[in-house]
């Protein structure tokens, strides 16, 4: 597939996982608004999270990056391609049995006996994800989106209704786990239907030798960023309860979850992009600019938004026992700017064959946050309780952050004031917009919550929408256009 046949499909994959995105986001927030407004307290939401939280570890360490290996490398065979099969299995077969002996461990140091029973109830998931891992690559090598979109848009509705369902039914925390395995279910089937795959029955370790050494650092690199993004939950927990978690857990989801999402559609398809686009520097800068451009324009208004106005969004959609998780929420949006950028270099590492740089930079995060985490703790949480570790990630973040756009610029040959330069247009037009926000805020005290929020919202929107297309050139009409152009 040549430069000109890939850009077309970015663009195409662009619309598609944006698309899927907006649906699956409008699906969570609508399930989330109903179970937290109706059946789930913060103090359930806060036990929920202390295992939840985990479950993504869990997933990267059942597969080890190999089927991010499929994506990347060229020199598949049936036989290569079944034995990455067989290994991931029997690494899942092996962590669903140790999670019986970590989940009473966890419950003890929780205080909390729920959190074992859950914890072993997930291996299940982890065994069955198999079935449809391989043939999910592989059609991600093929970047065939458009059906692997309407695949996630099913998936999310089953996990919809698994959110609502099991939450009215009165299984409480038992919903955060019992509905991603109707996601998972719906996945696997859709996944099979549309690219049947089948194991062959051989096992060629020595052959897929290149396949383990780049999936164990790309793998070693998610798992890191796990890491460092929920053991803060942990301490949270641990320090100041599963009240407070709760509130911590909902800020962190407020914010940072949904700039995980939007970046999730230039995510999903960025590093088959970049794989394919390895030696080319020219196109891999463009590319990168382009991506975190698009991530920009789509992030920093939301963020914007959440920042003048949490506790109004958390007041008028959540009821006034959740208010407490604004404090927190605010000081997240800032590292959520840092975020949106971020989250696009791993990709880009990975893609032309550095996994080893991504290593580095999450081994950094690794250390810097959850120290971070510890100290702002014990140094902040006596005045400031769970929000401390709000500060922590404000703080701390930074630091990784200069990490790896370091050794993402320094791999394509660009400099760090070249690269800003092109993407700085839009957070100094958000910024703008935020002042124009920032400015109604004052003169709306005596009016409802709704109608504040709707007031400072729409300003600030407005305002990044002029500044985007009069000093940027982006606009709905060209964003239609680029997706439209062959």
């Amino acid at each position: 597939m040549d430069v000109a046949e890939t850009k077309l499909r970015t663009r195409r994959g662009l619309a598609w996982v944006g698309l899927a995105t907006v649906v699956v986001a409008l699906l969570d927030i609508a399930a989330m608004w109903v179970v937290l407004r109706v059946w789930i307290s913060p103090t359930q939401l806060g036990v929920a999270s202390m295992v939840a939280t985990l479950f993504p570890i869990l997933d990267l360490a059942t597969d080890l990056g190999l089927s991010s290996a499929v994506i990347q490398r060229d020199d598949h065979t049936p036989e290569k391609i079944s034995t990455v099969f067989w290994i991931n299995l029997a690494m899942s077969g092996v962590l669903a049995a140790l999670l019986f002996p970590a989940g009473e461990l966890l419950a003890a140091f929780h205080g909390q006996p729920v959190l074992a029973w859950m914890l072993a109830a997930y291996g299940a998931k982890l065994v069955f994800q198999n079935f449809f891992a391989i043939p999910q690559a592989l059609m991600r090598r093929q970047l065939r989106f458009k059906e692997l979109q309407v695949i996630r848009i099913f998936a999310n509705l089953a996990e919809f209704g698994g959110k609502i369902g099991f939450a009215a039914a009165g299984f409480g925390v038992w919903m955060f786990v019992l509905a991603p395995m109707c996601r998972i279910l719906v996945t696997g089937i859709g996944i099979q239907l549309r690219h049947p795959w089948r194991p062959r029955f051989v096992l060629r370790v020595r052959e897929t030798r290149s396949y383990l050494t780049f999936g164990a650092k790309t793998s070693a690199s998610q798992i890191l960023f796990f890491v460092y993004t929920t053991l803060h939950y942990q301490v949270v927990g641990k320090f100041f309860g599963a009240t407070s978690l709760g509130y911590y857990r909902w800020a962190y989801d407020l914010v940072l979850e949904p700039v995980r999402t939007i970046s999730n559609v230039v995510i999903e398809i960025a590093f088959p992009v970049f794989a394919r686009l390895r030696g080319q520097t020219t196109e891999l800068v463009e590319q990168l600019v382009a991506f975190t451009r698009q991530n920009l324009v789509i992030a920093l208004p939301f963020l914007a938004v959440v920042f003048l106005a949490a506790d109004d969004i958390l007041l008028v959609f959540f009821g006034p026992q959740w208010v407490a998780a604004a404090p927190a929420a605010r000081l997240l949006c800032l590292v959520g700017v840092l975020r949106t950028v971020s989250l696009v270099m791993p990709p880009l590492l990975d893609g032309i064959g550095h996994p080893s740089s991504t290593l580095l930079y999450m081994v950094v995060a690794a250390i810097v946050l959850p120290a971070g985490y510890f100290g702002f703790a014990v140094w902040l949480g006596p005045s400031l309780d769970y929000v401390s570790v709000a500060y922590a990630w404000l703080f701390c973040y930074p630091i990784a952050f200069l990490v790896l756009m370091t050794l993402t610029l320094t791999r394509i040959e660009v400099s760090a004031w070249a690269f800003l330069r092109r993407i700085g247009g839009v957070p100094l037009c958000v910024a703008a917009a935020m002042l124009a926000g920032a400015a109604v805020r004052p003169l709306l005290h005596d009016v409802s919550a709704g109608l504040r929020l709707a007031a400072i919202s729409g300003v600030t929107v407005v305002v990044v929408l002029f500044l985007l297309a009069y000093f940027q050139g982006i606009s709905v009409r060209t964003i239609a256009r680029s997706l439209q152009k062959k």
